[in-house]
């Protein structure tokens, strides 16, 4: 009898060690099994994913037409920022998907290969990425006399307080030290100049008052615009578009999902801009097109003047052949 009670107990101890053993105390089961919980620990539900953005389709970002003659020698790059490092910079709330929708076009409407199209957006667009891009790799994409260069940047541009140089802001920027972490118009253009390339056609999204849409750039400072030198009017061999003169700030569109410049920039080289129907879009018609709906509709909507820009040597560049 005794023993028969020894060989019971062992058996009861080794059922016991067995069941806890398939138990993990740090609270995930393995499946099938019970989960135990310290005391007074309650679970919490799964963190929910993130929405994806929500934004309206509008006429441009469907039926993109199809270049009538491929430009298989022909380098993009393509930077849009919207979300920024620094806790203070305000979202610029279109910029990475006109980005993304400006490569499109370049592809397809433009005839560039998707392989010569050199892209960065939010964290990619860092002053290092700056660096890199318009100082070696732009250069290096580049066939001597044969290349034509497309430039577009949307997002954040600002001032350097002292002397009203105009500066592009990079992901990891702080614009209070807009001469130390951003990068410099004037370097930008010097850097085009210096380019090999059969053409240059630079499209800029972005103010550089020290306002936006969504709020001053420049904290601790007060909010009166301030006007900057630009020097893309130096650009030679190229034109130069841009979305607001001086001291403006440039718009978005909400109910296109679009900023307002790019977007009748879009719209006029799927051929709205195309004023003599002879299947080319040059640029001087895009502006011209551009200058017809965005001062207008800035007013309008906004209550604000915004002055696009045409600037540079060639201002009748051919964009797009249908």
């Amino acid at each position: 009898m005794r023993l028969k009670s020894i060989i019971s107990l062992l058996a009861v101890l080794v059922l016991g060690l067995g069941w806890l053993a398939a138990q993990d105390f740090e609270g995930v089961s393995k499946p099938g099994k019970v989960k135990i919980m310290p005391p007074g620990y309650t679970e919490s539900a799964a963190p929910e994913p993130e929405p994806a953005e929500a934004y309206p389709t509008s006429d441009v970002d469907v039926e993109i037409p199809t270049a009538a003659t491929p430009r298989p020698d022909a380098v993009g790059v393509v930077i849009g920022i919207t979300e920024y490092a620094h806790q203070d910079v305000p979202r610029v709330d279109f910029a990475r998907r006109d980005a993304h929708l400006m490569r499109d076009y370049l592809v397809q409407a433009m005839g560039y290969r998707e392989e010569n199209i050199i892209m960065a957006v939010d964290q990619e667009a860092t002053k290092a990425a700056f660096n890199r891009i318009f100082e070696g790799q732009l250069a290096n994409y580049i066939k001597p006399g044969l290349s034509d260069v497309f430039v577009y940047y949307a997002g954040h541009g600002a001032p350097d307080v002292d002397n009203a140089n105009a500066y592009f802001v990079p992901h990891d920027a702080d614009p209070s030290y807009a001469a130390q972490t951003g990068y410099s118009l004037e370097r930008f253009y010097r850097q085009l100049n210096e380019l090999e390339a059969r053409s240059v056609t630079v499209v800029v999204d972005a103010c550089f008052s020290g306002g936006s849409e969504a709020g001053m750039l420049i904290q601790q400072a007060s909010p009166i615009f301030i006007s900057v030198e630009n020097p893309a009017a130096n650009l030679k061999n190229g034109v130069v578009l841009t979305s607001s003169s001086g001291d403006q700030i440039s718009s978005w569109y909400r109910e296109k999902g679009h900023g307002l410049f790019t977007y009748f920039f879009l719209k006029g080289i799927r051929g709205e801009a195309d004023g003599d129907r002879d299947g080319k879009v040059t640029s001087d018609e895009v502006f011209g097109y551009i200058m017809e709906n965005v001062p207008y509709l800035a007013r309008r909507l906004f209550n604000r003047e915004q002055t696009p820009q045409l600037l540079g040597e060639v201002l009748d560049q051919i964009l797009v052949e249908y």
